[in-house]
């Protein structure tokens, strides 16, 4: 297997071990993954992606290949934020997983999805769900087995757009744990590591199938919270019926704030629902020990 010749570093997304080499990156490899990084890589499922030099277009290419280093996929890598993300490689486990943009916490058996456009406020009610013992699942990514329909870990940086991040103190948050990157459509996105913002979920926990609950600014000083129907945008597009099943809420927040009563909505909302229905013995909560974690099954063999 020809590679760029880079560093490389060792993470594990899912029980999966994976060796990034890198011709530069590894210090957004190193910021974005932190939780999952590990010193090599372990268990039988290992993949190896390679990330190429970034051309003057500033698109990558990168290069996904199983552990006996035989090439599976070729892609280009334009930015962190595309779906899918190219760590962990998603091109190559679409049978396994199914992904969403959202930012996902966990209470006990119950996980959340928070939905919405990138100025929906997910970030403050995701924030107000932290202070109501919630735990952080994802900052960016809803990510949901597709063989048992756990949610699973994915603990990359939640981002802060206009106003929320302008709001957002830096100088009480150490060096090295917040970012700010370009974007298209705001002044600029704030990033911040989520074990910053308050409690996360152990990198090999094994969730309850997520709640989705999507964000709305909406006319009226209230906020309200009912049913909803149809499922988020989905990668790969094929699984999108496999939300079907999932507890969909809509909730409408007025044109500022509400953060704090749209958490309290949901808090107990999604909790009923999960006490009502969720199987204990399905997956390890968010608030299980680590023995409990230790016990969930093994992840299955790797099937690409």
């Amino acid at each position: 297997m020809k590679t760029t010749g880079g560093e490389s570093l060792c993470a594990e997304f899912f029980g999966i071990g994976i060796t990034v080499t890198a011709a530069s990156q590894l210090a957004a490899l190193r910021f974005r993954f932190a939780p999952h990084l590990i010193p090599e890589p372990r268990g039988a499922d290992r993949l190896h992606v390679d990330l190429g030099p970034e051309r003057p277009d500033g698109a990558a290419q990168f290069v996904v290949s199983g552990a006996n280093g035989t090439p599976m996929l070729r892609r280009t890598f334009r930015a962190w934020t595309n779906v899918p993300p190219p760590v962990p490689p998603f091109a190559a486990l679409a049978r396994r997983f199914w992904i969403a943009p959202a930012v996902v916490l966990a209470k006990g058996p119950a996980s959340v999805a928070l939905l919405g456009s990138p100025y929906a406020p997910r970030a403050e009610v995701a924030l107000a769900l932290a202070q109501r013992s919630w735990q952080f699942v994802s900052g960016q990514l809803l990510v949901v087995d597709r063989m048992v329909g756990h949610t699973m870990p994915y603990l990359v940086p939640l981002e802060f757009y206009g106003a929320s991040a302008a709001a957002v103190n830096t100088d009480a948050l150490p060096e090295g744990t917040w970012h700010r990157r370009a974007s298209a459509i705001s002044d600029g996105v704030l990033q911040v590591r989520p074990e910053r913002l308050g409690a996360v979920v152990p990198v090999r926990a094994r969730l309850g199938p997520p709640a989705l609950v999507r964000l709305c600014r909406a006319p009226g000083e209230t906020v309200r919270v009912a049913p909803a129907h149809g499922g988020p945008a989905v990668w790969p597009p094929e699984a999108a019926a496999e939300t079907a099943a999932l507890t969909s809420f809509r909730v409408d927040m007025p044109g500022s704030g509400g953060a704090e009563e749209a958490a309290w909505l949901i808090d107990d909302q999604v909790t009923a629902s999960a006490s009502a229905g969720f199987d204990a013995g399905a997956g390890a909560g968010a608030g299980a020990s680590a023995g409990a974690v230790g016990r969930v099954r093994a992840m299955d063999p790797l099937r690409i």
